[in-house]
């Protein structure tokens, strides 16, 4: 049982020393919203961490065959998660860390950096893990694409296909960026 304090009529500090409404509203915002920007993933465990990684090879190998992830797979990845979410009281946070993280793409889906399967993809992966853990975990698979096609040109890589219109496929650099990122956040 949370020990609670009374501050003032109708607000209480609960455990964690933050100043609540008695009757559970007014300061829900501030609750899911610091959820879903902070740390989904970190809230539920490795599980959820396993599940995406799982998610993200199937998406990686659909990006390598076709060039594209498809929306089946997208939505089936969203409504596991919200379901996961769900069951674990936090699905308030991971739609509007879903949303969040579209609209936070949203520029670079529309300047052309990766494809509207990529944007959706990032988009399940906010309702995973939150937005903030999203947005760093993009940046590095970005970063590691770069990476990627630099040393490709500089030594021509006889085996990468050279099909300007088909462009590297993101989502095994998220898969790679993600996996980087669980392994670090599990070693502190």
């Amino acid at each position: 049982m949370p020990v609670c304090t009374v501050v003032r009529s109708g607000q209480v500090i609960d455990e964690w020393g933050e100043i609540r409404f008695a009757d559970g509203g007014g300061d829900l915002f501030a609750v899911w919203g610091k959820e879903a920007w902070f740390g989904l993933g970190m809230a539920h465990g490795s599980w959820i961490w396993i599940a995406f990684l799982v998610f993200s090879s199937v998406a990686a190998w659909f990006d390598i065959r076709e060039r594209r992830i498809p929306n089946g797979l997208n939505i089936l990845g969203f409504s596991f998660f919200l379901a996961w979410h769900i069951g674990g009281g936090s699905g308030t946070a991971a739609v509007f860390a879903f949303v969040c993280t579209g609209l936070l793409l949203l520029v670079p889906t529309l300047l052309g950096l990766w494809g509207q399967g990529d944007w959706k993809m990032a988009m399940v992966c906010g309702a995973a893990l939150g937005v903030l853990p999203t947005l760093f975990i993009w940046w590095m698979a970005l970063l590691l694409a770069k990476i990627y096609s630099t040393v490709a040109k500089k030594y021509r890589l006889r085996w990468q296909q050279t099909d300007t219109k088909r462009g590297l496929p993101v989502a095994v650099f998220v898969l790679m960026a993600a996996t980087l990122f669980y392994v670090a956040v599990s070693l502190f």
